[in-house]
């Protein structure tokens, strides 16, 4: 039988039966389902993935090794299959280069799905170390295409939520890759795209390079574990990975007509890997002193605000699973411990839960002899402060040094504090500035090479230490300032400090657009940070003066903002001031809208276009075909006209919706478009449904 023939039969008998099978021809083994077709050359040793109106290849995989040397798997003569149990997996053995280990690729095509999986391996006969391996680079002549495509958009997405980054940040390519971990290549108007991005976060920090665009063509195109840069913080190069056999990150490589899709599918293969902790008690409503008081919290204030949320909002609805967090924020460690303790105790005799705060991998002050705390005088800071590979002390981070999370001086720290916090009684923290102990450097475990190792064995000790089972409660962990990868905890800040300025919700906003996706795949819930309603200026440039407010519509665009995020519903403000507390009662109690948030579902955006801004729509579908709407005017001082179409919500153009605004009751009918005259600041939070 001709190969051609042989093909030929194969894919006849993989439409008759509609699933993933493999088709070993001589030189051109295949994995082949209803989305797409995978067919690689075993003369060359390059592949190409091919959809109706995409394709990305040939394309190979590759590693650069310490001493230098790079190899890829178009370098080498022989190609081999290697048998495998399942018909939707396809190994292959590249060998035979002299002075070179053997390469092995696995590529696997998930049954009806438009996306394959695949990593490298590296096998040595003696240990060899690298810090960048790829496991998909275009290989020459290579390039990755989607049909109809006018320049695609290349999604950056950073590394984590520090320092005010965006979504799409300009970068500096020479300093950074185009995307941490995951990207979406797409075209806005038709919404087709790719989605490259890596599903196993043990060991690696993942880049992509998406350069030399022209038209619909891609012609660089590279996702490489070893990624660093000043957007990953840090100083010292990706740590060094080494031994006989050298696994890269296991990525997902897909096209879909529907990028918001691809990036949803990428969160459900995370899941799949690493399922998000669990939470049973539903999205945690309440109260964060940081925006309200800064540092100058005290107990007067701490409690106060406990009682008239208790006596004021709650009884209006602001609550959920008839309770609220009442939380501190930094400034908690002036207090004693019986303080402490009080305050959790009063918390409680009103019903609600008591929520603090702690940075377990930084540490806020230049004396390297104090010793550390939960330690018995065993360490001091200067045996856990994490080093570079002379020895040196790592640059600050957001003015704290970050500490070795391998350590065991920092591991007995974190297990005193947290079991401090158990003791008096505390029911949540957030966790602040955990990307310090994802930084590269010289890790006091020998067998922890690389900062994303460091950072997973230090967040598993801290879920250890908080886990219901072993401390008899539930305790919700928030993740602040945190990497989006490796995920733990129950939530995780989507973006940096958002205070209550209309820039505040466009930046939010912009995190939103880009990573709503996260929300129920990595972590139970997005968190929108602190929701600030009655005062809009930034205390970091210049400490907030009294009668310095929001308009109307910009702290009901604040609140708008929170609950389509995920999300954690937290007002942060003076609720012991008149005006405050006028806020509260006016923009916290609205029924409707406080059963957006207590879903705990995350908006979709409606386009992708938005650069550093965020999308002005976004939809979230209910399952009876009825529609949540939120559009928004980001200008603080020019009205905005939008016109929204239907169809570009998902819904018929030919059906006519009854519109209700969540806010004021109204209530329209609108068939085809509507058209929104937005003042500045202005949103709107609407529920649609057919007639």
């Amino acid at each position: 039988m001709t190969y051609s023939r042989l093909l030929h039969c194969c894919f006849a008998l993989l439409a008759c039966l509609g699933a993933v099978r493999l088709c070993l021809a001589a030189d051109a083994p295949v994995l082949r389902n209803n989305q797409l077709t995978l067919s690689c050359d075993t003369h060359n040793g390059s592949c190409t993935a091919h959809w109706s109106s995409a394709d990305i290849g040939p394309f190979a995989a590759s590693v650069e090794l310490s001493d230098g040397k790079h190899f890829a798997t178009t370098d080498f003569p022989k190609h081999q299959i290697e048998p495998s149990a399942h018909p939707d997996e396809l190994t292959i053995r590249h060998f035979g280069l002299k002075g070179a280990p053997v390469l092995i690729q696995h590529i696997s095509l998930p049954d009806g799905q438009p996306y394959i999986l695949t990593d490298l391996e590296v096998l040595a006969t003696h240990p060899v170390g690298t810090r960048h391996i790829s496991p998909l680079v275009l290989a020459t002549n290579g390039s990755a295409d989607i049909q109809g495509a006018s320049k695609p958009t290349v999604l950056f997405v950073p590394f984590d939520n520090d320092m005010w980054v965006h979504y799409n940040e300009p970068i500096d390519p020479a300093k950074d890759p185009d995307s941490y971990e995951v990207t979406a290549i797409f075209d806005n108007g038709s919404r087709h795209g790719l989605v490259l991005g890596s599903i196993t976060h043990d060991l690696w920090k993942t880049g992509i390079l998406a350069r030399n665009i022209s038209n619909s063509r891609i012609q660089q195109l590279e996702v490489y574990g070893g990624a660093t840069g000043h957007w990953s913080h840090d100083a010292e190069p990706h740590g060094l990975v080494s031994g006989t056999d050298i696994k890269s990150p296991t990525i997902l490589v897909g096209y879909f007509t529907d990028w918001r899709n691809g990036l949803e599918a990428y969160g459900r293969e995370n899941a799949r890997i690493k399922p998000p902790l669990a939470w049973k008690d539903g999205v945690p409503f309440g109260w964060n002193s940081w925006a309200a008081y800064l540092e100058k919290i005290d107990m007067q204030k701490y409690e106060g605000v406990a009682d008239f949320i208790h006596n004021q909002l709650e009884p209006r609805g602001y609550q959920n699973n008839n309770t609220a967090y009442i939380n501190w924020d930094s400034g908690w460690n002036k207090f004693s411990e019986a303080d402490l303790r009080a305050a959790a105790t009063h918390v409680h005799s009103l019903g609600e839960k008591a929520g603090i705060y702690y940075t377990p991998f930084s540490y806020w002050s230049d004396d390297l002899s104090k010793e550390v705390e939960g330690t018995n005088g065993k360490y001091h800071y200067s045996d856990i402060i994490l080093r570079d590979s002379h020895g040196q002390p790592l640059p600050k981070v957001d003015g704290a040094r970050p500490l070795d999370p391998t350590n065991p001086g920092t591991l007995a720290r974190i297990d005193w504090q947290l079991a401090q916090f158990v003791a008096w009684g505390y029911d949540s923290v957030k966790l602040d500035f955990l990307n310090c102990g994802a930084q590269e450097g010289h890790h006091y475990d020998p067998a922890i090479a690389t900062g994303v190792a460091a950072y997973n064995l230090g967040m598993k000790r801290i879920e250890s230490d908080l886990d219901p089972a072993k401390i008899g409660r539930s305790f919700f962990i928030s993740l602040s300032i945190a990497p989006l990868f490796p995920a733990y905890g129950h939530a995780r800040r989507i973006s940096c400090d958002a205070f209550g300025r209309i820039q505040d919700s466009d930046y939010l906003l912009n995190a939103a657009s880009y990573s709503w996706w996260a929300n129920g795949t990595l972590y139970d819930f997005n968190d929108p940070d602190h929701t600030v309603i009655a005062r809009d200026t930034d205390p970091y440039h210049g400490e907030a003066v009294k009668g310095s407010i929001q308009t109307f519509a910009e702290a009901r665009t604040r609140v708008n903002a929170t609950v389509i995020s995920g999300t954690l519903l937290i007002d942060s403000d003076d609720l012991l001031d008149g005006y405050g507390q006028s806020r509260a009662k006016e923009l916290l109690t609205n029924k409707a809208v406080l059963d957006v948030a207590r879903a705990g579902i995350a908006f979709r955006p409606v386009e992708g276009n938005s650069g550093i801004h965020a999308s002005p729509e976004f939809v979230r579908e209910e399952k009876d075909g009825s529609l949540y709407l939120a559009v928004f005017n980001y200008s603080e001082t020019k009205p905005a006209t939008l016109t929204v179409d239907l169809q570009r919500l998902g819904l018929d153009p030919a059906k006519t919706y009854r519109a209700t605004d969540l806010w004021t009751g109204t209530e329209q009918d609108v068939t085809s478009q509507m058209q929104f005259l937005l003042g500045p600041a202005e949103s709107r939070l609407l529920h649609l449904v057919a007639r």
